[in-house]
């Protein structure tokens, strides 16, 4: 009986089971190219929601294929097979459905190189191992877009206004044409001068670092790279781009680019003069180079790295620019791509012309200083700089390359400047009336030659690195300051003049070598062994002259003058474990440092020698969950040493108001570092999850400490040591296409932290700072009708001192972005573009600082291919564009305006121009 019940409920089950998978699938598959039935194709179907294999068969040997008992629901259906391009198609499955698809026809991946139409919808969007793949031709942009515009299309890429690119949540650190840097490390000239119809596809990937990838170990400190890679066609001829504009208010912006190939030989070439801002700036963070010259410990190179005031020559929206730019690259490929050239050359000129005016609250013990100022300035920078990399790889197990860059510049800046400092009761503590005067030229130089040696043994390398740096900064300026005080005893006004000319020169000379070898403990398990040697040789000084009745400059100033020199001998071991599978990279190691320094102040005799050992820990774990997936937690300890400028003892009165010191019994700091990323994209659906976040504390670490003069309003700044300080940052997103709506969306909220400890009149001052943000990016397009792209986000600040509790910094702020083009009739085609900020207003901060910025432009395609455009345009339509910045730290907030580029009318000519041997000519 229980036998016959089981049959009896079985029967009943798979009767249910049957009914409910009844759909089918049917229909053949051939070659466009020679007419026949395909035979042997995989013919997949996925779930739509997140491109998992549902069931999967082949074609027969007459093309058919049948995929029955299907559950119903939403699904794609690919067809793939070798040398031929896959084939997608989206299908709706509902009970007792059945789909005849007919014949599907797909297409030689070498015929759609011959520009095939294609009447089936080709993948968009494909993962190639650990890469994510984009077909450029299936977004489509505008005749004669940018690369840029192409990458705003692409899911899970965002491009902000500075051309900074994030791709699935993390910073893309480098772009590439065809695997190969352009124009050295300036990615915006590839991304904002190449143009979009030029590429085929664009790839994004984790490139690893080059020991990992020599050794083939993964060290997972890989860096977000995006490679464009060109059309075939684009890589014979030429192409470029036209650009030349005239306007209002003395406005002009001119450019030209020309790109020329032979197949593997490149040669490209632009030019800029602009006074609208165009100067073909860097993308990178300010704060990546710091506040001043910094020496400390990189464990990739084993020893002590300088990092100086690095000069960009960018303009970052603060005054009036002139700008003048132009550049030449090449690489070619030879000897059966053995070896490999790629070299460029630029020079930058950029004069700025300024003004601006602040009002700062300065926070100290019970009390507080309100200043006001005004200043104008003229600056004018130029550069002539170069980049070359040579790599030759000898066999398949020796190779050899040699790196070098340098740069050599001249610069000058005048400023003037008017400042009063009150109490809270509106009583004037000091005024000031400032001039200054620089003349300076600067050279750098760092050269690399690494040689890698592989041996038969999987695993075992070795390699050996030598690099040199050499940096050179000498100016003459002027300095005429007259400052008014109380007389302490008459309370009357008291004038300080001072009227000096200085005189700096500084010299760096670095020497590094590093050997590494790795070998293989087992087939996931490795070791790698290291032993650097680096010599650092810094040089500075630093003369004051006071003005001698004569009025010359002869009488040098001991209290503002200085010669020092600051050597550092640095011997390093670093021993580390690496475990490598297909889903687990991890690793553990550290490295021990031998430092000797050698302090010696040679105005005042003095030498002081130190020695330290360093430890510098590190570990990270990547875990990849599938090749869309993946979690990595990094940890670091790292030792910094102070710089010369922070441990020479030579008063700086650039500023006699604001008085900076150097401390020679500065320690160094440790920093204890913790990063994690969380990744998860899903190609088909085109959907992702993005996670981060870090956590640093620094013991010792270098700080200023403020002495600030109650009856004169003078503040003399030294650095100290001092513990207690931390930095915080996390943040996620979420990006999804809309398909019902055709739209993209992506919601991101992120937060920074920070607590820092230093003294201000001998108090100890603890300032908690934290700024949540929220925000989300809308795009839509339809072909040749229109694209939008909105991108609104909120934020919030929050800042308190412990020296002075009832001044706190806290207040919201929003920005808006909306750009939008529409194309009308007769070719014309209407661009709006919106960017405003509001700020909410504050106890110190209580005017209106809200800023709405609009650009437009209407313009009319021309020439064949509409690859020509005219345009009348105006910048700042409103007339509000202001220049503000609003700064705060430990015991200050400050509020600026700056005079900056507004409105203006231009009109302008573009031209877009390509020819290739397959005939794709533009005129």
């Amino acid at each position: 009986m229980p036998m016959k019940s089981f049959l009896v409920c079985s029967c009943i089950l798979f009767s249910i089971t049957s009914f409910a998978q009844n759909a089918s699938i049917k229909g053949s598959v051939r070659d466009t190219l020679n007419e026949q039935n395909l035979s042997n194709a995989v013919i997949a179907l996925l779930y739509s929601k997140d491109s998992v294999l549902y069931t999967f068969t082949r074609s027969n040997k007459d093309g058919n294929f049948e995929l029955n008992n299907l559950q119903s629901g939403e699904y794609l259906l690919m067809v793939t097979s070798p040398k031929f391009v896959d084939y997608l198609h989206p299908l709706t499955l509902s009970s007792d459905t059945l789909v005849n698809l007919g014949k599907l026809s797909i297409t030689t991946k070498a015929r759609l190189l011959e520009e095939v139409i294609v009447q089936q919808k080709i993948a968009a969007i494909r993962m190639r191992g650990d890469t994510v793949e984009f077909k450029a031709d299936s977004f489509k942009v505008r005749e004669g877009a940018s690369v840029e515009e192409l990458l705003k299309r692409l899911p899970g890429l965002t491009v902000d206004k500075d051309g900074q690119i994030t791709a699935q949540g993390k910073k893309v650190e480098k772009v590439l044409v065809d695997g190969e840097e352009f124009f050295g490390d300036d990615p915006t000239i590839a991304t904002r001068n190449l143009q979009a119809d030029a590429i085929d596809k664009v790839q994004v990937f984790e490139k690893k670092s080059d020991q990992a990838a020599f050794t083939g170990i993964d060290d997972g400190q890989g860096k977000q790279t995006l490679n464009l890679k060109m059309k075939e066609e684009k890589k014979k001829g030429y192409f470029g781009k036209l650009d030349l504009g005239g306007g209002t208010d003395q406005k002009w912006n001119n450019s030209a680019m020309i790109n020329r190939f032979r197949g593997k030989q490149k040669i490209s070439g632009y030019g800029i003069m602009s006074s609208t801002g165009t100067t073909g700036l860097n993308w990178r963070d300010n704060s990546t180079y710091g506040s001043g010259d910094q020496i400390e410990y990189n464990d990739d190179m084993g020893g002590m790295v300088w990092y100086g005031n690095y000069d960009d020559m960018g303009y970052n929206g603060n005054g009036l620019p002139k700008s003048w730019a132009a550049a030449l690259n090449y690489a070619n490929k030879y000897n059966s791509d053995k070896q490999s050239i790629n070299g460029s050359y630029r020079f930058n000129k950029l004069n700025i012309e300024g003004a601006n005016n602040s009002f700062t609250q300065s926070i100290l013990p019970d009390t507080t200083f309100f200043t006001k100022s005004n200043a104008s300035s003229f600056s004018s920078r130029l550069r002539h700089s170069a980049n070359g990399t040579y790599d030759y790889q000898i066999d398949s197990l020796l190779s050899i390359k040699v790196k070098a860059n340098g740069n050599t510049g001249k610069q000058q800046s005048y400023n003037e400047s008017f400042s009063r400092t009150s109490d809270a009761l509106d009583n004037t503590i000091n005024k000031s009336q400032n001039i200054s005067t620089s003349d300076g030229d600067n050279q750098n130089l760092n050269a690399n030659v690494i040689l890698r040696k592989k041996f038969k043994k999987t695993g075992r390398t070795f390699s050996f690195d030598l690099n040199e740096q050499y940096t050179a900064n000498h100016s003459t300026g002027y300095l005429n300051a007259l400052i008014t005080t109380k007389d302490i005893v008459t309370q009357l006004p008291k004038d300080s003049l001072t009227d000096q000319m200085k005189v700096t020169d500084s010299r760096l000379s670095v020497f590094n070598v590093k050997a590494s070898y790795t070998e293989p403990l087992s087939k996931k398990i490795f070791a790698e062994i290291s032993y650097a040697f680096r010599t650092s040789n810094s040089n500075s000084e630093k003369l004051s002259y006071n003005k001698s009745p004569n009025g010359k400059y002869e009488t040098l100033s001991d209290t503002f003058s200085n010669k020092y020199k600051y050597d550092v001998i640095t011997n390093t071991a670093g021993l580390s474990f690496k475990y490598n599978t297909k889903k687990i990279t991890a690793g553990i190691g550290s490295s021990v440092a031998f430092q000797n320094f050698n302090q010696e102040d040679q105005f005042r005799n003095v030498t002081t020698k130190r020695e330290y050992v360093n430890l510098f820990p590190r570990a990270n774990f990547n875990y990849k969950f599938n090749v869309n997936s993946g979690i990595n937690i990094s940890y670091n300890g790292a030792t910094s040493q102070p710089s010369i400028n922070q441990i020479q003892p030579v008063a700086d009165n650039s500023n006699p108001l604001i008085i900076y010191v150097g401390n020679p019994l500065l320690k160094q700091q440790f920093t204890h570092r913790v990063n994690f990323n969380y990744n998860s994209y899903k190609v088909m659906s085109e959907r992702g999850l993005y996670v981060y976040g870090g956590f640093s504390t620094i013991s010792n670490n270098i700080v200023n400490s403020q002495h600030t003069d109650y009856a004169t309003g003078k503040t003399v700044y030294q650095y100290i040591n001092t513990n207690g300080n931390m930095n915080g940052y996390t943040g996620m997103g979420y990006f999804m296409k809309l398909k019902k709506i055709n739209m993209n969306f992506n919601v991101y909220a992120n937060m920074n932290l920070s607590k820092q400890t230093n003294y201000v009149n001998l108090l100890e001052n603890k300032t908690t700072n934290y700024g949540p943000r929220l925000g989300f990016y809308l795009s839509k397009e339809k072909e040749k009708k229109y694209n939008i792209f909105y991108n609104p986000s909120v934020s919030y600040n929050a800042s308190s001192s412990s020296i002075n509790t009832g001044v706190n910094a806290n207040y919201w702020s929003t920005s808006q972005s909306l750009e939008a083009t529409v194309y009308l009739k007769w070719k014309l085609e209407v661009n709006s573009d919106i960017n405003a900020e509001f700020r909410q207003k504050t106890a110190t901060f209580d005017h209106n600082n809200n800023v709405i910025v609009w650009n437009a432009y209407i313009g009319r395609k021309l020439l064949k291919n509409d690859k020509g455009l005219i345009k009348i345009s105006v910048n700042d339509l409103l007339n509000q564009n202001k220049g503000y910045n609003r700064y705060i730290n430990s015991t200050m907030q400050s509020e600026s305006n700056y005079e900056t580029i507004r409105r203006y009318f231009m009109l302008s000519f573009v031209w877009n121009f390509s020819k290739s041997p397959m005939g794709n000519t533009t005129p």
